[in-house]
């Protein structure tokens, strides 16, 4: 098994609406690409206050790292991303992505 957790930063000038297109397009993905096992996405409802601006975050599950690689790299991805990035804060660096296998542990 294979989680690709993304934290996102969105520029403070989208509307709910744009944010939340941005996310069906993430979620469209499922259609296109037979690897995504699952999508889940959501707002920070943490009162800790250490998202350190990331509001926003998604999860995807793929049965191993190949799969998840195929996602990676599959075109209908990269135009996604062509398409979300530009509605982050700071483009890439207002994304952070942490790929785990949770059957591995440490």
């Amino acid at each position: 098994m294979m989680k690709h957790i993304v934290l996102l930063q969105f520029k403070e000038s989208l509307t709910a609406q744009e944010i939340k297109e941005a996310f069906i397009l993430l979620e469209g993905l499922g259609k296109t690409i037979p690897q995504i096992k699952s999508f889940k996405c959501g707002k920070s409802d943490s009162n800790e206050g250490m998202n350190h601006g990331f509001e926003y975050g998604f999860e995807i599950e793929f049965d191993n790292a190949e799969d998840r690689d195929i996602y990676l790299f599959h075109p209908d991805h990269v135009a996604v991303a062509g398409k979300v990035i530009p509605l982050l804060k700071n483009g890439t660096d207002s994304l952070m992505a942490f790929d785990y296998d949770p059957t591995k542990g440490l």
